[in-house]
């Protein structure tokens, strides 16, 4: 039997997993007990990033002054009328209209640049007015403006500067200062995805997740994700990722754990003939850096290897460049005193044999597995509504997210031939015995009952809180 609970207890288990991590552990319990129930192969897995919107407003720069100093107004008009009331009219009268209608009469870019000047010259005032009383210095709305003044404007020779850029380490809407923006994507939020990808699994699960702001990069989640996934035992022996992430630093990184990362190469190719040679057609040897033929098989005259800085510098015998029938193609550069050197580090010889092995159609191949991860990401957002939630604020959003993906890893499992089976004999056995049997076990790290109540994903359904709560039959 089910059994309806008061929005005042959802709201409770609510605080619970924002301020115990609990949406964290309970995607980790569901995934690894879902990966070892469908002996899923992790072997090969792809990462990929998508955007989340919060239930926030998308403001401009003047709009999001301006809402931010209404919003402390509001604050100090309720506190302290008496302070409020002593402002100046004009200023008063500036911030009344309601959210969507201040400096709405700006019209053309000349208006728009009045209007942002004359809000960061309000906001300054304000900040100002109020910073020698405690009582409003200390409210989260008065932080909040010396927080968006701090990035959006500078004070130069006694004059407000609005900053022509301020980067997507910012604050969005005061409503929700946690949120940043993605110069693509826009304001909100975004979450790296890995997902299984081996041809033999029957359906692919979300093996790890990391939720973020927007504004971090990509390529700064390699490492974080793997210790996830070395964590979780779901480390793979080869990861897809698109270009952002592949640079060579991460490269190094996964390979120190046991881990291919596969993908292109970040940046432009430097512009060559593509019969020229490279560090790559050099024998050398990849534990020491020590060259040891030329393309030609040549023997340097001279190695000189810095262990430390990682570079290598070989210098060639004239009588053997100069007359190389590869002379043109060659890397090796002629100086001035008639001598034949090159010089490279450790990672141009290893740019140099990715970009060699990407034009590879065995590459190509390889690598044509990680587009499915957008499928993944559409379906995250079309049929559970991953796309704009209706949470905001850092702690509710990550709880959300890590809830709907985990319901997603419960969709993916529940269309497998093989889970279905599985929960059909357990079913069997358990109404046979009359009691609870290993369905009810199976279950359990999925539901984490608490306090008489079983926590069942809502997400699948598309629930605003991610889960929703049922007593116990």
């Amino acid at each position: 039997m089910s059994a309806t609970v008061s929005s005042r207890t959802v709201e409770r288990y609510q605080k619970l997993f924002r301020d115990n991590d609990l949406a964290a552990q309970i995607f980790h319990d569901v995934t690894t007990r879902l990966a070892e129930s469908l002996e899923l192969n992790i072997s090969r897995q792809r990462l990929d990033s998508t955007h989340v919107f919060s239930h926030m407003a998308s403001f401009g720069r003047t709009k999001l002054m301006a809402v931010a100093i209404k919003r402390f107004l509001a604050q100090v008009k309720r506190h302290a009328p008496e302070l409020y009331a002593a402002l100046p009219e004009a200023f008063r009268l500036r911030y009344e209209p309601a959210m969507s209608q201040l400096f709405a009469g700006a019209k053309d870019a000349e208006a728009r640049q009045r209007s942002r000047q004359q809000v960061a010259e309000d906001l300054q005032w304000i900040i100002e007015h109020f910073a020698k009383c405690a009582d409003m210095t200390g409210r989260s709305s008065y932080k909040a403006m010396v927080t968006i003044f701090s990035q959006q404007c500078e004070v130069s020779d006694g004059k407000v500067v609005v900053k022509a850029k301020t980067g997507g380490d910012c604050v969005q809407n005061p409503s929700d200062p946690v949120a940043t923006y993605d110069g693509h994507k826009g304001a909100g939020y975004q979450v790296q995805i890995a997902e299984s990808c081996s041809p033999e699994n029957e359906v692919q699960l979300i093996t790890g997740a990391l939720p973020q702001t927007a504004c971090e990069p990509d390529g700064a989640s390699v490492v974080p994700m793997l210790d996830q996934l070395e964590e979780s035992e779901l480390l793979p022996e080869a990861m897809l990722a698109d270009t952002l992430y592949c640079g060579d630093e991460n490269v190094q990184a996964a390979e120190t754990r046991g881990v291919e990362l596969v993908g292109p190469i970040p940046g432009r190719e430097p512009e060559s003939d593509p019969a020229a040679l490279t560090i790559d057609d050099f024998a050398v040897d990849e534990r020491t850096g020590h060259v040891d033929a030329c393309p030609q098989g040549h023997v340097p005259l001279v190695v000189e290897r810095d262990q430390e800085a990682g570079t290598t510098r070989i210098e060639m015998a004239p009588e053997v460049c100069g007359g190389c029938p590869f002379r043109n193609a060659c890397p090796i550069n002629k100086t001035r005193d008639g001598r034949y050197t090159m010089e490279f580090s450790d990672k141009d010889h290893r740019l140099a044999g990715r970009r060699r092995e990407q034009e590879t159609p065995v590459f190509t191949e390889r690598y044509a597995r990680r587009s499915g991860i957008e499928s993944t990401n559409s379906g995250l957002k079309n049929r559970l509504g991953l796309k704009r939630l209706r949470v905001r604020g850092r702690g509710s959003v990550f709880r959300v997210i890590l809830h709907k993906l985990a319901g997603w890893n419960v969709l993916r499992a529940a269309a497998s031939k093989k889970m279905r089976a599985w929960v059909s004999v357990q079913v069997a056995q358990t109404l046979k015995g009359g009691g609870s049997g290993p369905i009810e076990e199976f279950c359990a790290p999925l539901v984490r009952p608490s306090a008489g109540f079983q926590m069942v994903f809502r997400s699948c359904h598309g629930g605003p809180h991610g889960f929703t709560a049922s007593r116990a039959a």
